[in-house]
């Protein structure tokens, strides 16, 4: 699951920063706010693939401590 979300950040993240590098370099108005988005995107879409897995990592442990605790009832 981890390598299925980092590739998925990746691709969106590439998509953006490469249109906002392009818009840089062929001067489109706007450029430098294109790339600053673009690369706002990939920091937040990263920053989210990486809280989900550490989420998910978690509520595993949860469960387990849940089902031991139950269990001796």
């Amino acid at each position: 699951m981890k390598k299925f979300l980092f590739i998925y950040a990746l691709a969106f993240s590439l998509i953006w920063v490469g249109y906002g590098l392009y818009s840089v370099i062929t001067n489109q108005p706007s450029a430098n706010l294109i790339l600053g988005i673009g690369v706002a995107f990939s920091l937040t879409i990263f920053a989210a693939s990486w809280f989900s897995y550490w989420l998910m990592g978690h509520y595993k442990n949860v469960d387990a401590l849940a089902r031991k605790i139950l269990s001796k009832n």
